[in-house]
């Protein structure tokens, strides 16, 4: 992952993109005895593999319509690659090698499989890291795609649908990472659609959300992973309770899930919040109620499943039937959650201290007040863009 981020040749960062699909494959199938492992691994193996493919063309078409094959390069020679007859298949392989890494529906089935990976790996895969990789390829060449009109047109109803069928889902699996994994689609989702949205607001929301997103699903994930060890179980029917007799575990898990949730003073209700601001001006196919409508209705579900999470395995009466005596763990194990969660709570008090990006919040907030009812049209579709 740092070899991708760092990559300014594209053909470099497709070797370290496939390195990422072959180490998480070895990750997902470490438990190589248990099928669901070996069943995990092959699936995340095919469709990230078949995607690296897609995005291998992709990137060799952008090369040779931009003469160069430095991002740099590439960046600065943007109107000459949109012009390109070629423009549109590139866009459309590039996509899909994103699409496939990042868990975009259709392609939003393997990552919950990986859940068979250890609880670590999972916070690795499903937060912080490996399903960041297509949303930072998207972020990174978004200076030469999201002028297109096709940019909008596929990438914000993709992260959409992502988003609502995922946070769907996930409202009714009763095992804490399969929620989890499902929840974690639903913001990679998220993320898309701001990115699709092209408006600069918006991308300062995607990179914000990010970050917001890594800290507290990892923090839910480690959570999770603290249950299992300790109760003996994940399924959220044979919970209950635990804030009495886990007290560290369940405040830092609470911490998280009320960020994951949307509540004030934590980092997740800043990054949503941005969003269903950008949301509410979107229009799409000449409707303006689509993207408001549905996005609100997906960050509702959102806070439902978190409440579920929450409620349904700290909350409520201690329960005499838990399969293993639940206690809190050492503080080797809860250390790292209450880092994490440390970071939910200074993040959302104190954002423009803490997040890089929102250096540029102030200046980009300007430049949307000068212009916050222009509307671009195109055929059937539309979107607000400010200059």
């Amino acid at each position: 992952m740092v070899g991708i981020v760092l990559s300014d040749n594209i053909l470099l960062l497709i070797v370290f993109w496939e390195l990422t699909s072959l180490t998480s494959f070895l990750l997902i199938g470490y438990w190589r005895h248990l099928p669901e492992s070996r069943q995990g691994a092959r699936i995340a193996l095919i469709v990230t593999g078949s995607g690296g493919l897609a995005l291998m063309a992709g990137m060799l078409i952008l090369g040779h319509i931009a003469g160069s094959y430095e991002i740099t390069e590439i960046l600065q020679r943007g109107e000459a690659v949109r012009a390109s007859p070629l423009f549109l298949p590139a866009l459309l392989l590039i996509l899909l090698g994103a699409f496939t890494k990042s868990a975009q529906f259709p392609f939003h089935f393997w990552l919950p499989h990986a859940m068979a990976a250890p609880t670590p790996v999972s916070a690795y895969l499903h937060s912080a890291t490996m399903v960041k990789a297509g949303l930072f390829l998207m972020a990174r060449l978004w200076p030469v795609f999201s002028p297109a009109d096709a940019w909008f047109l596929i990438v914000a109803p993709v992260g959409l649908i992502t988003m609502l069928i995922a946070a769907w889902i996930a409202l009714f699996r009763d095992d804490l990472k399969a929620l989890l994994a499902y929840s974690t689609v639903s913001h990679l989702g998220l993320t898309t659609m701001l990115l699709g949205f092209a408006t600069p607001l918006a991308v300062v929301a995607a990179m914000f959300h990010i970050l917001n997103h890594a800290t507290f699903k990892a923090a839910l994930f480690m959570s999770a992973g603290i249950v299992d060890h300790e109760a003996g179980t994940r399924d959220i029917r044979k919970l209950g309770g635990l804030m009495t007799l886990m007290p560290i575990t369940a405040t830092l898990a609470l911490i998280a899930a009320a960020s994951m949730a949307g509540i004030p003073f934590f980092n997740g209700f800043l990054s949503k919040e941005m969003m269903l601001e950008e949301a509410a001006h979107t229009v799409y196919g000449g409707h303006h109620w689509v993207f408001p409508t549905l996005v609100t209705l997906a960050a509702l579900i959102s806070a439902a499943y978190s409440y579920r999470f929450a409620i349904s395995t700290f909350l409520g009466p201690v329960r005499d039937d838990y399969p293993k005596k639940p206690h809190d763990p050492p503080f080797g194990m809860w250390l790292p959650v209450a880092i994490l969660a440390t970071l939910v709570v200074v993040i959302g008090l104190f954002p423009e201290q803490t997040a890089g990006a929102s250096s540029n919040a102030p200046r980009l907030r300007s430049s949307a007040r000068r212009c916050p009812n222009i509307t671009w049209h195109f055929g059937m579709a539309s979107r607000r863009r400010c200059s």
